[in-house]
């Protein structure tokens, strides 16, 4: 699969992004190699000069719903490890 989007565009997280205090628009600042499955992969900054790495599909251009070749899925192995880490309550 190739990069939908380039160097400089703007973009926003999609769903299923784990960091719910992420949102916001971000610069795509370098593309990354695919995953093993072929999904492309991003490193974005925001605007809080954060930088991230992220996948095609928690990406979308400002104002749409959804990205570009994302399966929906309950299953997000990021989400499966954290949900295993015992809290502290």
């Amino acid at each position: 699969m190739s990069h939908h989007f380039k160097v400089g565009d703007r973009v926003s997280l999609a769903f299923g992004f784990y960091d719910q205090g992420a949102t916001g628009t971000y610069a795509v600042t370098r593309l990354l190699p695919t995953r093993m499955n072929g999904e492309p992969q991003y490193r974005v900054k925001g605007s809080d000069d954060r930088e991230r790495v992220i996948g095609e599909g928690q990406i979308a251009r400002p104002g749409k719903a959804s990205s570009f070749g994302r399966r929906q899925s309950g299953h997000n192995p990021i989400t499966d490890a954290l949900n295993r880490i015992p809290s502290k309550t």
